[in-house]
């Protein structure tokens, strides 16, 4: 029997791409958890009057790189860096995984949100990156 290939997700990096373009450097955070890494197709209905046994027909359309949602524990004293992130313009990000892969993507961050906060709980923001064009998987 073959022992599997499956890892946990313990590891993952998030990175920004500096001032020399191709190299990234990590952004800090603590990250909890990663959302969305991935890509989703659109189809589009081409039913017609003599479908095989009245069953809906599709064709596919554009494809569309998912939003990127990440978790990571929060500490409002570095907000200004994300804030700064918020109103800038777009940028290449690279989600790393544990065994050394890439996805890396042209993105802008569009959302971030502090989460509940409460007496006895960890402080966890989450931040949205909405990509622009195709992901590259290396």
């Amino acid at each position: 029997m073959v022992d599997t290939a499956a890892d946990t997700g313990y590891g993952v990096i998030l990175k920004k791409e500096t001032s020399t373009p191709g190299t990234y450097s990590d952004y800090g955070l603590e990250i909890v958890n990663v959302s969305g890494a991935g890509f989703t197709r659109t189809s589009i209905s081409a039913l017609h009057m003599a479908s095989a046994d009245e069953y809906d027909e599709f064709i596919h359309g554009h494809r569309t790189t998912k939003p990127l949602t990440v978790v990571f524990n929060w500490v409002p004293a570095n907000t200004a860096a994300l804030q700064a992130i918020l109103e800038g313009s777009k940028g290449n990000w690279q989600v790393l995984f544990p065994d050394n892969t890439s996805m890396t993507v042209k993105a802008a961050l569009t959302d971030f949100d502090a989460g509940t906060l409460t007496p006895d709980g960890k402080m966890e923001a989450t931040v949205i990156f909405t990509p622009s064009g195709k992901a590259t998987w290396a």
